[in-house]
């Protein structure tokens, strides 16, 4: 199986969820084995765990917030080399989700390169835990996700997405960010969620959803969405099969570093 990139470039703007500013992006094919990375600046910014800076409300590069849903979507799509200029703090919240990603990604085309997928194989499991939080990766030819969550207002929810069965764009793509209505006033007061609104996140109330839910699972499949973004810090494909509990960025970004040193 080839690397892959895309056929031509294109563009993409919108609001940061958390600066609340707009920004641009210009999302360009790369040449085999340049992995994902963004321009900003001048200043080359390779996706990868060594530039990690903050799992804080999002995964946050050296000098780029909120990486993780392009980068699930990339990844999601099997998309191995990028160039993103990128022109803002962060990039574009758009619905929340991965989807215009998604679409906007398609819609440039795939273009297969002359280099094979570096794939990695995972040879014992590995596990991380943080508390009552925990995520393990087993062995695998393929690649699966099985994630369980309990968050107030949304209860106990479990999905599992399969990569060989289920398709990435329709059944996690959609599943947009969340956050607790009660929340918004104390975010904004630490200069975050400055950008969010109910056009581009789900919010929670103590009794259940504010806004309509895309799917009735929709809190637990956006953390899958997290977790395939913060695996593209691998900036190499895998086969494994993943075991989440309340798992988040920063335990996710751990697990990253382990698989690395492995």
């Amino acid at each position: 199986m080839n690397q892959i990139t895309i056929s031509q470039a294109f563009s993409l703007d919108g609001i940061g969820l958390h600066s609340g500013k707009q920004v641009k992006l210009k999302i360009n094919p790369a040449s085999p084995d340049s992995g994902i990375y963004f321009l900003r600046d001048g200043k080359k910014i390779p996706a990868t765990i060594n530039y990690l800076k903050e799992t804080r409300r999002g995964t946050s590069l050296d000098g780029i917030a909120v990486v993780e849903h392009f980068l699930s979507a990339a990844y999601g799509l099997g998309i191995d080399n990028l160039e993103v200029e990128i022109m803002g703090p962060e990039l574009p919240a758009m619905d929340g989700s991965s989807l215009p990603y998604v679409e906007a990604l398609e819609k440039a085309g795939f273009k297969e390169q002359n280099q094979v997928k570096p794939f990695i194989e995972i040879k014992s499991p590995i596990k991380v835990v943080d508390g009552d939080s925990s995520l393990e990766v087993i062995p695998s030819s393929g690649f699966k996700v099985n994630f369980m969550v309990d968050f107030a207002g949304a209860g106990v929810q479990s999905f599992t997405f399969d990569a060989g069965r289920q398709s990435y764009k329709k059944e996690i793509a959609p599943a947009r960010t969340f956050g607790y209505l009660d929340e918004y006033e104390l975010l904004k007061e630490k200069g975050l969620a400055l950008g969010a609104s109910l056009e581009n996140a789900l919010v929670l109330g103590k009794d259940g959803y504010v806004n309509q839910p895309r799917f009735p699972d929709e809190v637990v499949r956006h953390k899958i969405l997290d977790l395939i973004g913060d695996l593209a810090l691998l900036s190499r494909p895998l086969h494994a099969d993943f075991y989440a509990v309340k798992s988040g960025h920063k335990l996710n970004a751990e697990l990253v570093r382990r698989l690395l040193k492995a």
